[in-house]
Formats: C-alpha cells, sequence, structure tokens
C-alpha cells in the first residue's frame, strides 16, 4: 500500500521523505501517516529494487535531505499496482482512497476500471451491514442496551458506505459524460 503511494506520489515530480510523508498525510489522514522509521527504510528498499533513485540534496542551512525520483521500471511498478485488484483485508479502505489520488495518471478507461471496482467493494461493504444489522437486531445473545449501541454504529458505517458508493457513482457518471 505504502508502495503504490511513494510511487504515485514520485510520478508528478522528485520528492524528499519529509514530503512524501506530509502528502500521505494531507491523503490518509494524520492518524494513519507512516513514521520516519519505517518511511525511509521502505525508500532504500524501493531504491533497492530499482524503482526509484535516492540522492542527496543540500539546502542551506538544512541538513542533506534524500531526494527520491521515480525510475522507469518504477513507473511499470506503478501501474501494475493501479491495475492489481484491491485484496479485501484492513488496508482496502486506504488502498482505494489511494488509488482514486492517482486517477489522473491513468487513461479515462483505467479510471473506470478502479473506480468501477471501488464501487464494488462499497456496495459489499452495505451488503455486509445490512447483514449484520439483521443478525444485531434479533441476537439473543445480547442485552438491549448493547444491541442498540451495536445498531447505533452500525448505522453510522452504514451512513459513511453509502456515501462512498454514492460519491463513487457520481465519479463514474461524470467519466462517462466526459
Amino acid at each position: 500500500m505504502y508502495e503504490l503511494f511513494i510511487l504515485g506520489q514520485l510520478m508528478d515530480h522528485p520528492m524528499t521523505g519529509y514530503q512524501l510523508r506530509k502528502a500521505l498525510s494531507s491523503t490518509v489522514g494524520p492518524e494513519l501517516t507512516i513514521s520516519f522509521g519505517a518511511l525511509y527504510p521502505l525508500l532504500d528498499k524501493l531504491a533497492a529494487a530499482g524503482t526509484l533513485t535516492l540522492a542527496f540534496k543540500t539546502v542551506p542551512p538544512k541538513r542533506p535531505q534524500k531526494l527520491a525520483r521515480i525510475t522507469a521500471a518504477g513507473r511499470a511498478r506503478f501501474h501494475t499496482l493501479m491495475a492489481t485488484p484491491v485484496a479485501f483485508n484492513k488496508q482496502t479502505q486506504l488502498t482505494f482512497q489511494m488509488k482514486v489520488n492517482f486517477l489522473h495518471l491513468l487513461t479515462p478507461d483505467q479510471q473506470r476500471a478502479t473506480l468501477r471496482e471501488f464501487h464494488a467493494f462499497a456496495t459489499q461493504q452495505l451488503s455486509q451491514l445490512a447483514t449484520q444489522r439483521a443478525h444485531l437486531a434479533h441476537n439473543p445473545h445480547m442485552v438491549a442496551a448493547d444491541i442498540q449501541d451495536a445498531l447505533r454504529v452500525n448505522q453510522l458505517q452504514t451512513v459513511r458506505a453509502q456515501a462512498q458508493a454514492d460519491w463513487v457513482t457520481a465519479q463514474l457518471n461524470q467519466l462517462t459524460k466526459e
């Protein structure tokens, strides 16, 4: 997931580790950002794999900064990651947010494919939440107060998932008009 984000960010222009971390925070929120202790080893790993290069950039009076620049292999890897179906796990939502962040780097057909996959995910979420709601409403193993609280959380999750599905639908409709 972070590999996709780093390569996508570098598609537009070279960036320092600090800039990459700030961009990630802007995309996924400050609570889900990557630590420098994880970011710099990942940059080194991607450089070793040949998907980016690292060079020191001197900006007086600051200390030298590592500047990452994507390679041709990195561009190819980025497009492979964007075309790879998203696995359904705890990172699915974040991965789709990252993919949406890079739609401008894709052809209209690739954009539609990415958004259709995202829509399928949102629809699946809504279906799972409806099933969960039905089980909660008639769960003999829970006390009434716990059921009510769980139904409130389910309602919040449903509103979020519905808003997401509606947003993706609007994006697909916009692409169809263009």
